[in-house]
């Protein structure tokens, strides 16, 4: 019986879900689900200011740490550019839809909500995209997860809330949104729709994983997290990146607010692949994330 470590929200239960039957279907081995409270459960912290940075994976890191759990699944957006040692991300699966979503009351759009309306995020980069578009906004802090993001758009705290498209389609609620942001329009956050498979890297498991990686996925979470980790972001940092995977080509674009000295700046860059080389390959996509991220620190849009 293998032990899958997941939070106890109805979307996380949903990935890792899915996740436990790939792994079963894989080794033939069941594959249990352990719910896990995170620290950034605790709807009383605001999510710009954590207990520890990854607030919502630092305990199943911890739980596989100490042998209580023998994989972990995570948004993969959700987790530190910093690695960890003792553990690794042993599997990208198929990535999901990265766009972003407005669910608005009465099935507006971003252009036909009313002068002054309240649009409910705590992203940065959300905020920052939103308020270029339309400064008349107000963002207001919302948390919690997406039942309850929804219904505070539908019971009227506020006009809309933004939210990623995959989890919406994770949990079959998809039709729900009122609008569906273009990728160029505001980009995602580095490595949204993605699912990051983890467990310890002395573990046999490592390997046996590896089987449920898919490589375009992988490269272009391997670009949009090194942009990250070339500007040196922090948990509360404006930060957009979204690779795009084409046989033998990656594309890049990535923006940032109000970070280091800058006030705005979008970079895009393309990049050739290796034929028939992974290895080669993901050295390629890291390499493009980083020139993007210099790039983006040279300021200017």
């Amino acid at each position: 019986m293998l032990r899958l470590g997941t939070r106890a929200s109805v979307l996380a239960r949903t990935q890792s879900g899915q996740v436990a039957a790939a792994v079963t279907a894989l080794t033939g081995m069941p594959c249990e689900l352990v719910p896990i409270r995170s620290e950034g459960d605790d709807t009383r912290i605001p999510l710009d200011a954590p207990p520890r940075p990854g607030a919502f994976v630092a305990t199943l890191r911890d739980a596989l740490l100490e042998d209580r759990v023998d994989l972990v699944v995570h948004s993969y957006k959700d987790l530190p550019s910093a690695p960890v040692p003792g553990l690794v991300v042993a599997a990208v699966p198929e990535r999901a839809p990265a766009e972003d979503v407005l669910v608005a009351r009465e099935g507006l759009t971003l252009a036909q909500l009313p002068v002054g309306a309240r649009v409910g995020t705590s992203s940065p980069r959300r905020s920052a995209a939103l308020l270029r578009w339309r400064p008349d906004l107000v963002i207001v802090p919302v948390r919690g997860n997406i039942d309850t993001r929804i219904s505070l758009a539908h019971n009227g705290t506020v006009d809309a809330v933004v939210l990623a498209l995959a989890g919406l389609h994770r949990v079959g609620r998809a039709a729900e949104a009122t609008e569906v942001f273009a990728l160029t329009d505001l980009v995602p956050a580095p490595a949204q729709g993605a699912l990051a498979v983890e467990c310890r890297s002395d573990s046999p498991l490592a390997a046996t994983l590896a089987a449920l990686d898919h490589l375009p996925s992988r490269l272009e979470v391997v670009a949009e997290r090194a942009v990250l980790e070339g500007i040196e972001a922090a948990c509360t940092t404006a930060v957009g990146a979204r690779a795009t995977w084409s046989p033998q080509r990656l594309d890049l674009v990535a923006e940032i607010s109000d970070h280091r000295g800058v006030g705005y700046a979008s970079r895009y860059a393309v990049v050739d692949l290796p034929a028939s080389d992974p290895v080669e390959s993901r050295a390629t996509a890291y390499e493009l994330g980083c020139a993007v991220a210099d790039a983006l620190l040279q300021g200017t849009p």
